[in-house]
């Protein structure tokens, strides 16, 4: 088993970060963009009546249109995201994922700091009560590392 990078809390659910990447797109069929990838296994679910079957979540991006440009070193960077999407395109910023997808709502993320190509993110934002029942609150805090550039055919 890999070792956690990080914590997620979700309602009253804590999640152990397994894996978390993050790269810049160059081209898709919306425009540049940003990938997000982070998964974490639950530590506390029901054993009888699990809210998570598969084991975890994931939080992520595609392509999304996040405000921040390309850099050497993103540390100091600070988004605040209101809302779940860019006006301009619609395009949602993060979703969870639990089998289903779900879009995270007035996100902050901040790169709190940098090791080698990881860098330590904190994130928050609110998940839709279409996912728990009630609107929850997101809180992530992980290391994430940086993934090469890439290009979706567009």
């Amino acid at each position: 088993m890999m070792e956690a990078s990080g914590r997620m809390r979700l309602g009253r659910y804590e999640f152990a970060v397994e894996s978390a990447t993050f790269r810049y797109i160059s081209q898709s069929w919306s425009g540049p963009g940003w990938d997000f990838n982070i998964r974490g296994r639950c530590l506390n679910d029901d054993p009888i009546e699990p809210m998570y079957p598969h084991g975890g979540i994931g939080v992520y991006t595609e392509a999304a249109p996040l405000p921040f440009e390309k850099a050497v070193d993103y540390t100091g960077v600070e988004l605040d995201l209101p809302g779940g999407c860019d006006e301009a395109t619609g395009e949602p910023y993060f979703a969870i994922d639990v089998g289903e997808s779900y879009e995270v709502s007035d996100v902050r993320l901040r790169f709190a700091g940098r090791d080698g190509d990881r860098y330590l993110i904190e994130m928050s934002g609110t998940a839709p009560s279409s996912l728990l029942g009630r609107p929850e609150r997101l809180d992530l805090r992980a290391w994430v590392q940086e993934r090469p550039d890439h290009a979706y055919p567009a």
